[in-house]
């Protein structure tokens, strides 16, 4: 990941963070409860529904397990005519240990080579990520401040003007479940809670879970650092380039 995020939604919380803007950034996550892009609520409220679901497992509590994958089912009927929903490959797409950085458990799952025939993906969550080059300047940290003002109203356009007009580069990330697995494992596991199989059935949960990928792009592209101006003045010289999104969709 890098180094510090302007929002995040991913793996759920939620607090401001405009303050740690104005510091070195490290790798500390704030969040705000907002949707950012393009998500699918009932994916996400799917997926919130599956993770509950494993919590009553965990806790002995039947009843609730079967209401909660219950509901699991019923919102991922909903997510497969979400317009949020996308195909694309596998393989085009990151792991979680490849976006943690654990690049020996990332080869290890990368035994088994990602599949690249394109699937319908499920956005359950997202996040705004200040690039890995970004240093805390007076003028960055107040946009980044401003920009979060404009998250916390649901105003994206608004937030990633400000960072752009500041120089700032973000990258959007969005936390994706391939539908129709994820959809068959949920009904797995419906009918193994029925039979009162838990364990069995928190086993096909938490592989639905893992299934989780990340699309990366790039939210904001930071604009020529070399103005056709100061171009006349100095000699030819390597200028920043325009970045476009790394993950076409």
């Amino acid at each position: 990941m890098s180094a510090a995020l302007v929002l995040t939604t991913i793996l759920g919380g939620s607090a401001y963070a405009a303050e740690q803007a104005a510091q070195p950034m490290a790798a500390n996550q704030t969040a705000i409860d907002k949707d950012v892009g393009k998500l699918s609520k009932d994916g996400a409220q799917g997926f919130r529904d599956l993770q509950l679901t494993r919590l009553a497992i965990f806790e002995a509590d039947p009843a609730q397990a079967k209401d909660m994958i219950g509901k699991a089912q019923a919102a991922f009927a909903k997510a497969k005519t979400d317009d949020a929903v996308f195909t694309k490959a596998e393989a085009d797409l990151k792991t979680q240990a490849a976006m943690a950085g654990h690049k020996a458990m990332a080869t290890k799952t990368e035994a088994a080579p990602a599949a690249k025939t394109a699937v319908a993906w499920v956005p359950v969550d997202a996040q705004l990520v200040l690039g890995d080059d970004f240093v805390a300047t007076p003028e960055k940290a107040s946009a980044v401040t401003e920009a979060n003002k404009n998250l916390a109203k649901g105003d994206q356009t608004g937030a990633l003007e400000k960072l752009k007009l500041a120089h700032v580069d973000v990258n959007f990330t969005m936390a994706v479940l391939p539908l129709d697995k994820t959809v068959a494992d949920i009904d797995q596991a419906a009918t193994l809670i029925g039979q009162g199989k838990y364990y069995e059935a928190n086993a096909v949960l938490k592989s639905a879970q893992d299934g989780i990928r990340f699309d990366v792009i790039d939210a904001v592209a930071l604009p020529q650092k070399a103005t056709a101006a100061t171009a006349d003045k100095t000699a030819p010289q390597a200028t920043g380039t325009t970045t476009g999104a790394k993950n076409g969709r």
